[in-house]
């Protein structure tokens, strides 16, 4: 019996290690790991804003995040309504929202979900239809409001949007850590001493700008030839949306070379869930002009998730953001390349053929790195 039983084990073994698992699609929530984890909501952060536009001013020692999520839903709420979001009273970033800057076309259309409409006419059924239609089940959102309390006329945006960007080989995991900001940092890339793997991880970089170790811009290569990750040690511009513009027109410009033996590539490790409460718009009256609209609503939520992690695999983004309008209370001889992010720098994820970013991080202060 026992002879029979380790014949079946061994069998079992066999099969398993004869599947294959390259077509297997993991869960959007099952493919981010929680090692060294920051989950934090905006008001936790003492030196990091979440903004929803890109006019976010540059300040020195303050991280700017940024994700098109809640602009995309600000978007679907004008198309819904026919006119420009406005309220009795605006908030400075009302204007700002209504130029929306971020559309849905900087974004491949397999990689998010974006729309507005009226309890009455199953919008949430359609949120979540739509969710599995297109992610097929894989999706993991947090905001889709439940329904409750709302009425027919009562107005629900969202958005979903969700990467996942690997490197064809991962970097190297670098046991040395590296100083920002006073602060040692988790970090992975390329270490000075050569190994023949190093061959293959030359290959995803390109050094797009190199002036010196202190300003240069690099894009790392992954599995998806549509979408860029650039990396850009520069001295910022005015305004994140401004720095953003500066370093996509360097990139037009850019003539790219490769690592070499003798460079050095070392990145900080990323790992957070964020949460914002947009409270300057909660309880504010919705102004409009259409008479197809429910005069008495006010915005019931308006809130962003943004899940990032980005280490030696690869870079992972999911977002969602909702928005509801309803009646209720609110609740060497040569020269060498030193890329080494010790100091401020731009995280961006762009389609290669869109005018926009769908992802930028300005990065100043340790708080949102690995340590």
């Amino acid at each position: 019996m026992r002879k029979f039983f380790r014949i079946m084990l061994m069998v079992a073994v066999c099969v398993f290690l004869s599947c294959d698992f390259s077509n297997i699609k993991f869960s959007h929530k099952s493919i981010f790991s929680d090692g060294g984890l920051l989950r934090a909501s905006a008001e936790q952060l003492s030196a990091t804003v979440i903004t929803p536009h890109l006019e976010e001013p540059i300040q020195s020692g303050r991280n700017v995040l940024w994700c098109s999520t809640f602009q995309l839903v600000w978007n679907e709420v004008c198309e819904l309504i026919g006119e420009d979001v406005h309220f009795y009273e605006d908030p400075p970033m009302v204007p700002i929202l209504n130029k929306k800057t971020a559309k849905k076309s900087d974004i491949d259309d397999a990689s998010y979900v974006a729309l507005a409409g009226f309890i009455r006419d199953g919008i949430l059924q359609r949120i979540r239809s739509e969710l599995n239609k297109k992610f097929r089940g894989r999706a993991y959102p947090r905001l889709i409001p439940s329904g409750e309390g709302l009425r027919p006329q009562d107005i629900v945006g969202y958005a979903y949007l969700f990467k996942n960007l690997e490197f064809p080989q991962r970097f190297e995991r670098l046991e040395k850590a590296i100083s920002f900001a006073n602060t040692r940092v988790a970090c992975f890339g390329i270490g000075e001493e050569f190994k023949s793997g190093h061959l293959n991880m030359y290959k995803q970089v390109s050094i797009l700008s190199y002036e010196n170790r202190d300003d240069f811009v690099i894009e790392l290569k992954t599995k998806s030839e549509d979408d860029q990750v650039i990396l850009a040690k520069v001295a910022p511009a005015e305004t994140l949306g401004d720095t953003i513009a500066q370093i996509t027109d360097c990139i037009s410009q850019a003539i790219s070379t490769k690592m070499q033996t003798d460079d050095i590539l070392k990145v900080p490790k990323f790992n957070f869930d964020l949460h914002r409460r947009y409270k300057e718009l909660l309880g504010r009256n919705l102004k409009v002009r259409n008479p197809d609209i429910a005069k008495d609503l006010l915005v019931l939520s308006a809130e962003q998730l943004i899940r990032f992690q980005m280490d030696e695999k690869g870079v992972r983004l999911r977002s969602d953001s909702k928005s509801s309008f309803a009646c209720s209370a609110p609740s060497s001889p040569r020269p060498q390349h030193i890329m080494i992010f010790d100091k401020p720098f731009l995280i961006m994820l762009k389609r290669r053929d869109a005018q926009r970013p769908y992802f930028a991080l300005w990065v100043d202060n340790p708080e949102l790195l690995v340590q």
